[in-house]
């Protein structure tokens, strides 16, 4: 299921979008704190923003500009003012695409179909080298996400290498002296138990998100990426 985040302050339209995008089996979050628009946008993790340009304390553009840091999902902007200076300003803070108020719900529904379709969909980019997929489970190396159709989760930059030698050599076993010299640049002075630390944090990773592929320990060799069993 595919989340789109609000960030719309006149709340009977954030609602009268949610309600209508939820019939199409999206799954909306509304904000309500408008300082902490980037948090609720991390905890959340959509992908696809509908963000309005008048928000209180800080404008849609400012907070378009602190995602597009973070993140490359799509960025729809929904204003009534719409000039063709606000569309320039808007691209040039992150923006992707634009609703002018007031709106047709088919056009809004339509415009975003077709930003899920080209970003996560049939239409996307084949971008082998940044995404990564087995089972049910994608890595998206530009976002550094783990994710399933049910969920999905940030990794850490340890974990984003991990992940990618792992599902690169899947269902080989990668040893552990391959993984931690791709990863430290000097494993001499790696702890120990450092590898075996992020490979536990990857695993409960892939749990929360109910992936498919499980890590085995081959013992005295290394590990091996591989599917559950039915």
């Amino acid at each position: 299921m595919y989340k789109i985040l609000i960030v719309e302050d006149e709340m009977n339209i954030a609602n009268t979008l949610k309600n209508h995008l939820e019939k199409y089996d999206y799954k909306c979050l509304v904000i309500v704190d408008f300082e902490r628009v980037l948090d609720v946008f991390q905890d959340f993790q959509p992908h696809l923003v509908i963000m309005d340009i008048n928000l209180p304390a800080f404008d849609g553009y400012y907070w378009s500009r602190k995602i597009r840091r973070v993140s490359n999902c799509p960025i729809m902007i929904i204003s009534a003012r719409m000039s063709e200076l606000d569309q320039v300003y808007g691209i040039e803070n992150g923006a992707d695409d634009f609703i002018t108020k007031p709106f047709l719900m088919n056009v809004v529904l339509a415009k975003i179909n077709g930003q899920i379709r080209r970003v996560y969909g049939e239409f996307a980019k084949d971008s082998q080298a940044r995404i990564l997929r087995k089972g049910n489970t994608v890595l998206n190396l530009d976002t550094v996400r783990l994710s399933t159709p049910e969920q999905e989760v940030l990794l850490t930059v340890k974990e984003l290498q991990l992940c990618t030698l792992l599902l690169e050599a899947f269902p080989n076993v990668v040893v552990r002296q391959q993984l931690l010299t791709a990863i430290w640049d000097d494993e001499t002075f790696v702890e120990e138990n450092t590898l075996t630390v992020n490979i536990v944090r990857l695993r409960k990773k892939l749990e929360t998100i109910h992936s498919s592929l499980k890590i085995t320990t081959i013992r005295g060799i290394g590990y091996q990426l591989t599917e559950k069993s039915s």
